[in-house]
């Protein structure tokens, strides 16, 4: 059998064959839930500061419904200064005021569970802000004043090198910026930093930081919160003890912390994921907070893992066999790190198909095996439009690819997790602006390339960078969501004719959510109909999955297996028409 695909286009076969044997497991609300995430700040401003707010989530919740989406995943609301769009939290129990307060909180919640929609919060447990009470008061408690905050973050004094220097405990990177230690003069001590210079880490080895954490998590979730999002939640555990240095790579210095090893010989700082993520008490302190507090609602946890989860250790935190209960799901990186040469983000790389088939395989293959679920999704506020990423987002094949991504994504077997826009076929923008740079691990990257190459001359490495920042940088997810075709609301974000905090995407008339909900051919329809088809024929949910074709250079083709039914999913990826031979299937 032959089929004959064209540019970008793809296929379903529903085949009969003789039942298979499955391993049962309980199925929870959460498992064929689509999740819609919402970056709260690009979505809907109904007061004209150029923000989006929780008003305006509760003006549109009827278009979720419409959608047929599940659960709303909400990007952090806490109060923050916004170092980093509010992954920098100053307080756990307030709301930031540009969202709006904590009645508008549980005005959404009873407005959303009126629907049958269920709310989920992202929240930040590994580090606050450095306006948070907490550090304020460590600081003082390094002082000499008398209190309880003194172990709450990661302390140490400096050392001393070979040559007599004072240097940083160790020669960890941050994840943004130079070095993950920075010195505060006024105690004469550096506190840790896996992410920007005003995100410090918690120190989760104090028993005290931990039941502060779950207090804070049971105050959200008594008022009706149903789970949450928790970010970077793998990098709460960090190697430190004199006995783990035979278990990790580097070499311990006097402070009793390891030195990472040597990647970049040209610099102090460097590359410290498994010294910072994935640490010996990881498991541990997961399966705590869910007996000391998610054991007690009927809640959920999507735990965000980055920094060396693989198909081999990723299943440990979520697998439903395992006695000790840690996490619900988790969101994995391996496909989204295809373009990325040795995990730098900024060093983009071309990537194959076989590439992608084998990652996403390994995943649907080795959660099934061992009683895990998978996440499916392609894009969020940390990364840039899967269109744009894994096809051709130009306008000419923006229709196609996008319908092909979405086949794609409702034939996985896991939870489908959409971001803003995505339905809408959303895609980079594809020039580069410096006024688009809002985001600070962008801005970081900017500067230090601008100033190398105002050191060296040229314009080569600056040229690169535009190019990398166009392709990979944060902004261009988080452009403000585009409801009708008004230049003088900036696409319906704002009511007032405010200046919106990003600027829209140039082509946002062409793809709005309101001309698109009219158009039955649209790509937003086809999303609506695919979350619906896939909620008809649950062996697209539940189904075995079975990769049929690895090493095609343009086809990607699989089953999806529940007893009888059998679904052969065939989809193209690249711009031309491709011809591919079906003798080699045997159902």
């Amino acid at each position: 059998m032959s089929l004959r695909l064209h540019d970008y286009a793809g296929a379903k076969l529903l085949l009969s064959i003789l039942p298979l044997f499955q391993k049962g497991l309980p199925i929870t609300w959460w498992q064929d839930a689509v999740i819609y995430q919402i970056f709260v700040p690009s979505f809907k401003d109904t007061n004209g500061d150029g923000y989006g707010d929780l008003r305006g989530i509760i003006e549109k919740l009827e278009y979720f419904v419409e959608l047929g989406v599940n659960i709303l995943w909400l990007s952090p609301i806490f109060d923050s200064p916004m170092y980093d769009m509010g992954y920098d939290i100053a307080d756990y129990y307030k709301v930031n005021p540009m969202y709006g307060d904590v009645e508008d909180v549980d005005d959404l919640l009873k407005q959303a569970h009126s629907r049958g929609l269920r709310v989920i919060l992202d929240i930040a447990l590994n580090h606050t802000s450095i306006e948070h009470a907490w550090f304020k008061k460590s600081i003082a408690a390094h002082k000499g004043e008398e209190n309880d905050f003194k172990d709450f973050y990661i302390w140490s004094d400096p050392i001393t090198d070979k040559n007599g220097n004072k240097r940083p405990p160790t020669n960890w990177a941050s994840v943004f910026e130079g070095c993950m230690w920075e010195w505060v003069p006024e105690i004469s001590k550096y506190y840790l930093h896996v992410f920007g210079r005003a995100q410090p880490d918690l120190n989760w080895e104090s028993p005290n930081v931990r039941e502060k954490l779950w207090k804070v998590l049971r105050f959200w979730l008594d008022r009706g919160v149903d789970g949450f999002r928790l970010d970077a939640i793998n990098c709460t555990s960090k190697v430190h003890n004199q006995n783990l240095y035979d278990a990790r790579p580097g070499q311990p210095t006097v402070s009793g912390w390891p030195d990472a090893p040597i990647s970049s010989s040209d610099q102090f700082e460097q590359e410290a994921s498994g010294m910072f993520a994935n640490g010996p008490r990881i498991h541990e302190f997961l399966h705590e907070m869910h007996d000391e507090v998610f054991a007690h609602y009927d809640a959920f946890t999507l735990g965000e893992m980055s920094c060396g989860i693989t198909p081999d250790i990723g299943p440990d935190f979520i697998s439903r066999e395992a006695t000790k209960k840690q996490l619900d799901l988790i969101i994995h990186f391996d496909h989204v790190e295809l373009d990325c040469v040795n995990g730098d983000k900024w060093v983009l790389r071309d990537w194959k198909l076989p590439e992608l088939k084998a990652k996403v395989s390994n995943w649907q293959t080795r959660m099934a095996e061992v009683g895990g679920w998978d996440t499916i999704w392609m894009e969020n506020h940390d990364q840039p439009r899967g269109l744009s990423r894994f096809c051709n987002g130009s306008k000419r094949r923006r229709e196609h690819a996008a319908k092909l991504l979405a086949l794609w994504l409702f034939t996985l077997r896991g939870t489908v997790i959409l971001f803003q826009g995505q339905e809408l076929g959303m895609t980079n923008p594809e020039e580069f602006s410096e006024d688009m740079i809002r985001d600070v691990e962008t801005r970081i990257f900017w500067n230090r390339t601008h100033a190398a190459n105002q050191a060296q001359g040229g314009s080569h490495k600056l040229e690169m960078a535009k190019q990398a920042i166009t392709s990979k940088g944060r902004d261009a997810s988080r452009i403000p969501f585009p409801w009708n075709s008004s230049q003088e609301t900036s696409g319906g974000f704002t009511d007032c004719q405010a200046k919106p905090w990003l600027p829209t995407h140039p082509d946002f008339p062409v793809f709005c959510a309101e001309s698109q909900r009219q158009d039955r051919a649209s790509i937003w329809t086809f999303y609506r109909d695919m979350i619906s088809l896939r909620q008809k024929h649950k062996a697209l949910i539940y189904g075995a999955y079975q990769l049929v074709d690895l090493h095609h250079p343009s086809v990607y083709a699989y089953t999806r297996t529940d007893g009888a039914e059998i679904y052969l999913i065939v989809l193209n990826f690249t711009e031309g028409n491709v011809e591919w031979e079906l003798h080699s299937y045997r159902g």
